[in-house]
Order: structure tokens, then C-alpha cells, then sequence
């Protein structure tokens, strides 16, 4: 007897190209912002419509669309193009970012805008996607003060991180768009290409 079909038999189908590259995709997409997930839930949930979930969906569906470049299967993240914060409050401009002993410093200004707040609180993040570690400064920094200090955590010492900032209002339900502000070879404050 010939068999056309059997129920024991598992099927092998091949992933079609297109299947195999958003995957992909996700998984890039999902492994740079997990680490995230505390500022990406707090900066993006407006847009989410109180919705956290939501608001983490949004925020990854912008840094598979804008931020991963490459062809399948060496497809990679931009640091430089993900956006970390979404919003209308204006941001700041930034002058200089140094990073030396084991703590980064920030210079910055702001210009005259009627959504501008000099209470407005500046918010840095040093993230390292390889550690999985972030964290962002724990001193309150207002827009009126032109500059903020961070200690960075001992892991940052010897290992590649990049720095974002972002603006949010008093209430913290206002936040600008973040800005990326280099990415660093660990303390030595060698800029990452």
C-alpha cells in the first residue's frame, strides 16, 4: 500500500524568507529594548493611551522600522537611530558630553519655548545592550541648570554603553524626544563609530 498521508509523521516546512527575516527582526528589536522596558512604558505611554503594553509595542514597532539596518541574516540595531522617549515637550540642546572617571557630565541648553518649564527634569540613561544594563541618573537635574553629572555603575568601566537624554515635565506625564547621545568604549571616553 501506498501512503499519501501519516498522522505520525511530522511535517517539515521551511520558514519562507520573509517570516524568517521579521523574526529576526523582532528578536533584535526585543533584545535591545527589554532592557529598556521601565522608560520605554513611563516616555511612551501617552502614545499607548494609558496602555503599557501598548506603549512598548508602539516603541518597538519605531525600532524595527527605523533602527534595524543590514540584510537577513546579518541584520543589526543603530543605537544612534532608536527612539527612546516620544513626545512634544521641547528638548534641550546639547553642548558637551564627557565621560571620564567613572562618571559622565552634560552640558546643555534650552531655548526660549512656551512648553518649556525651568523645573522640567532632565533624565540621562547609560545603557549597555551586551550587559543588559541600564540605568539612569538618580540626582534630579532641571532644564534651568545647563548641566547634569551621573556616576556610572562599575560595569561600565570596561565595557561599550550609550547615552540618551530626554526631557519630562514636572508631573511626568510630558517627555520630549530622547536624544542619543554617543556611544562610549567603557570610561576611556573613546566614541563607538
Amino acid at each position: 500500500m501506498e501512503y499519501f498521508y501519516d498522522a505520525s509523521k511530522p511535517k517539515k516546512k521551511e520558514k519562507s524568507y520573509g517570516r524568517l527575516v521579521v523574526q529576526q527582526r523582532m528578536r533584535l528589536a526585543m533584545a535591545f529594548l527589554h532592557p529598556l522596558r521601565p522608560i520605554i512604558n513611563e516616555t511612551w505611554l501617552l502614545h499607548g493611551n494609558g496602555n503599557k503594553s501598548k506603549a512598548f509595542g508602539l516603541a518597538l514597532k519605531k525600532l524595527m522600522q527605523d533602527a534595524i539596518e543590514g540584510q537577513y541574516p546579518a541584520q543589526y540595531v543603530v543605537p544612534s537611530l532608536v527612539t527612546i522617549s516620544s513626545g512634544l515637550l521641547p528638548g534641550v540642546d546639547i553642548q558637551d558630553v564627557v565621560v571620564a572617571d567613572q562618571q559622565v557630565e552634560v552640558y546643555f541648553s534650552s531655548k526660549d519655548n512656551p512648553l518649556n518649564r525651568s523645573n522640567d527634569e532632565v533624565v540621562l540613561i547609560a545603557y549597555s545592550p551586551e550587559l543588559e544594563i541600564g540605568g539612569k541618573n538618580e540626582d534630579l537635574c532641571y532644564r534651568k541648570n545647563n548641566y547634569l553629572k551621573m556616576e556610572l555603575p562599575v560595569h561600565f568601566v570596561n565595557n561599550p554603553f550609550h547615552l540618551y537624554l530626554y526631557v519630562r515635565s514636572v508631573n511626568g506625564k510630558q517627555h520630549s524626544k530622547g536624544v542619543y547621545l554617543g556611544g562610549f568604549d567603557g570610561c576611556a571616553n573613546k566614541m563607538l563609530i
